[in-house]
């Protein structure tokens, strides 16, 4: 057996540095399937608790509680609140996985030509 050569260390280089950036990118895929179904759970979520809110609502002024009605008006506060902070991070956790993914689709399209001038270059001094 022969002793690795730069030529083979630096393709073994390449070849490892392309399937890094595929493992990546298959991992962001995954994440973007889980992602939707998170928004779909989400969704739900917010269409349940804006119904329950106004129920709570309507509830508490047929209640006529004074003290129970403040609390139904902070508790709803609360929920709307969160509910803009969910919607909020969940955009910025988007617009990333949008931005890396992209990245890495550029890096990966980039990092492939790279190797084939490299290989053909390789190959070309064998011959040559």
């Amino acid at each position: 057996m022969r002793k690795p050569t730069m030529i083979d260390e630096a393709l073994s280089l390449t070849m490892g540095t392309t399937g890094v950036i595929f493992e990546t990118k298959s991992t962001v895929e995954i994440d973007y399937q889980i992602d939707a179904l998170d928004d779909a759970r989400r969704d739900e979520y917010i269409k349940v608790s804006r119904e329950a809110l106004e129920r709570l609502k309507k509830f508490a002024e047929q209640f006529q509680d004074k003290t129970f009605s403040n609390w139904v008006n902070r508790y709803s506060n609360f929920i709307k609140a969160d509910l803009e902070k969910q919607l909020h991070y969940e955009k910025l956790s988007d617009d990333l996985r949008d931005k890396l993914y992209s990245n890495l689709s550029y890096r990966s399209e980039q990092l492939k030509n790279e190797n084939q001038k490299f290989e053909l270059k390789f190959f070309e001094s064998k011959v040559g």
